[in-house]
């Protein structure tokens, strides 16, 4: 990758809000670069596939309020990226035939960096002012105008001196984790009577076997954790964490299916919002040319993700008239 690479827009995160900047600049004909240490798009909304089990360990669906958000849906179902789903006593949407393939949809055509992992954005002067995001190796990509996606620990600690208002509002933001278990079982281990599960507290906050799913197949199991046990937990070995979690849920389930072929367990350490930023946080930096986004920003759900995403992008473009 080249040193000097420039772009209109530089868009840190590959999560939902950070695809949905980056579809919000390149339909105002900007050239955007989407940046992410991760290994896959999607950020939250994740698939895990282990030992040939599928596992949708992060986002269980989505819901849609918004028209905007309704209308991507509506072409995310029509291109076999969504399906719907009643679930939980309401309408939603799951990934088809993946969680993941939603964000896949969202960053058709787009620009994106993955494994780029930022350790600095500062300011510079060549081709114009311009803010450079630059990797522990010095790998950098710049660009006029950035959205910042990140969790919102990160995002504060990321614009403390570039934008120290914008990370006094990332700073307010707290998150509740989740510990999400996995387990893979022959598929004739899998129970056609067993409902998702959903719960208030305790070491099954959620439960599904993913052949449930509209579009699912296999013998996986997926289980959450309740956030007050998760943060209870939350340091523990992931081992007999993923043990206690499928005790627990066979209980509750009145399940016996066996021994798990495959067994493990994830720890998402910003996993669901409790409390966003404040409604009259700063999102844009005094320069104009820095907005931060996230479902932090607005709230626990995907499609607040997705909003502050768009909205971001668009107090960029106003900024810049």
């Amino acid at each position: 990758m080249s040193q000097s690479e420039f772009f209109d827009v530089v868009v840190l995160g590959s999560g939902v809000a950070g695809l949905a900047a980056a579809r919000r600049a390149t339909a105002a004909g900007l050239s955007v670069c989407v940046v992410d240490k991760g290994r896959r798009i999607g950020g939250r909304v994740s698939t895990k596939r282990a030992d040939g089990f599928t596992f949708n360990h992060g986002a269980q669906f989505l819901t849609a309020r918004d028209p905007g958000f309704i209308e991507d849906c509506a072409a995310a179902i029509d291109a076999s990226a969504l399906a719907d789903w009643h679930v939980a006593g309401r309408d939603a949407f799951c990934g088809a035939p993946t969680m993941r393939d939603f964000p896949a949809f969202l960053g058709e055509g787009l620009d994106v960096r993955q494994s780029f992992e930022v350790s600095s954005i500062t300011r510079g002067v060549d081709a114009g002012p311009a803010l450079h995001f630059t990797t522990a190796d010095g790998t950098s990509v710049a660009g006029r105008r950035a959205v910042i996606t990140a969790p919102a620990p990160q995002t504060a600690k990321l614009l403390s001196e570039i934008a120290p208002e914008l990370a006094t509002s990332a700073a307010a933001a707290e998150y509740a984790p989740c510990w999400t278990a996995m387990y893979g079982f022959d598929e004739t281990q899998v129970p056609s009577h067993a409902q998702p599960y959903r719960g208030d507290s305790g070491p099954v906050g959620w439960a599904v076997w993913e052949a449930h799913r509209p579009t699912g197949t296999g013998g996986a199991l997926t289980v959450q954790a309740a956030p007050d046990w998760s943060a209870e937990h939350l340091e523990e070995d992931a081992q007999s964490v993923a043990e206690a979690m499928l005790s627990a849920y066979l209980v509750i389930a009145g399940l016996a299916p066996g021994e798990p072929r495959y067994i493990a367990a994830h720890r998402w350490r910003y996993a669901r919002v409790i409390r966003p930023a404040p409604a009259d946080a700063s999102l844009v930096s005094q320069q104009g040319d820095i907005a931060i986004a996230g479902d932090w920003v607005k709230g626990a759900r995907v499609e607040d993700a997705f909003l502050s995403g768009r909205s971001a992008m668009d107090m960029l473009l106003a900024s810049a008239t």
